[in-house]
């Protein structure tokens, strides 16, 4: 996707760069900034940019009128002498950064699309779905590891919809939209490509989404919801492969897992676990899915042999070692290694 070319002039530069440090770090893959410390220059060099954005400026803008999208953001207390006409737009500068992010797609021809109700995902991409009944810790290292072996060979995106998983301490996510937002774009129904591209990061070869800050709201999303955000992703992302780390049970979630083609389940080792799986099967044939045995891959994590040092090394060793092939044995076209 082609980024968008920002030209940039802010007077306040404790404000500027708290600013372009945040555009830099969560929408680099979107925007290309060309800061500048003198407004003149950035009147010169106007026509290359597809839109400019200022703040704290007294001059006047563009000298012939102007030729691109002009974004001013300005503190609603400041007496703001700039007319909202002819290209100029007045954006208040004290919001979240994603609506700011926003307004400079919409005035730029960012199309605002709506999620086509009843569309069909066969075909689109297959779902995959992580669940454990009682080793639940290591189901982020295996969702991980599962998105990288795929990847391989593929495109995978992981949505992580486990409380708490631990996802945040293996990415970079400080104040960055991730599930939060995608939600909120399929609860709404209206969204845009680069809005989705923002809530997504790297972990190895893997796309991931960022995970949520406010994990209640992974309990107080739907089924429907979910499946507006798989339709949004069919819609507009090239994904074969969409992995869900499943969480607690909302409502309709037994729904959402009968969407996905295969189910990885994660076993315990003796205890009570098996009683737990009992019930778990029982619930789910109660749920009328009676396809559910042959798309569940019964998961037997490896005891551990040395102290766990931590997420990361775990995932490789996983990755490498026999395990790792025993889960590529699993995946149909993905070959064991070594």
């Amino acid at each position: 996707m082609k980024r968008i070319r920002l030209g940039l002039y802010v007077g306040d530069r404790e404000y500027g760069d708290r600013f372009t440090s945040c555009l830099m770090n969560h929408y680099r893959e979107q925007l290309e900034l060309h800061i500048f410390t003198e407004a003149e220059s950035l009147w010169e060099d106007e026509a290359d940019f597809d839109a400019v954005l200022l703040s704290d400026y007294e001059g006047p803008i563009g000298t012939k009128g102007v030729k691109v999208p002009v974004i001013y953001l300005y503190d609603q207390e400041e007496n703001v002498d700039i007319q909202e006409e002819g290209g100029v737009y007045l954006v208040d500068k004290y919001q979240e950064v994603n609506k700011i992010v926003d307004e400079i797609l919409k005035q730029i021809g960012e199309e605002i699309k709506n999620v086509r109700q009843n569309g069909c995902l066969q075909g689109r991409f297959q779902v995959l779905a992580v669940y454990s009944l009682a080793e639940n810790e290591y189901q982020l290292p295996f969702a991980v590891t599962l998105s990288s072996i795929l990847s391989e060979k593929e495109r995978v995106l992981l949505l992580d919809l486990q409380e708490n998983s631990g996802l945040s301490q293996l990415m970079e996510c400080d104040n960055a939209a991730g599930m939060e937002e995608l939600l909120v774009m399929a609860e709404s129904g209206t969204y845009s490509k680069s809005r989705i591209v923002s809530c997504i990061g790297h972990l190895d070869r893997a796309d991931v989404v960022y995970p949520v800050r406010n994990t209640e709201c992974l309990c107080e999303a739907q089924n429907s919801t979910y499946q507006k955000l798989l339709q949004i992703l069919a819609q507009e992302m090239d994904y074969s492969t969409l992995i869900l780390n499943m969480g607690s049970r909302f409502v309709g979630f037994f729904e959402l897992l009968g969407s996905c083609q295969e189910i990885y389940l994660m076993k315990s080792h003796g205890g009570l676990g098996q009683w737990r799986e009992k019930e778990f099967f029982a619930e789910i044939e109660k749920h009328g899915d009676e396809d559910w045995k042959r798309r569940i891959k019964e998961i037997q994590i490896p005891l551990a042999t040395s102290p766990m040092i931590s997420c990361e090394r775990l995932i490789e060793q996983w990755k490498w070692n026999e395990f790792g092939d025993s889960i590529r044995r699993m995946i149909p076209g993905v070959m064991s290694v070594g």
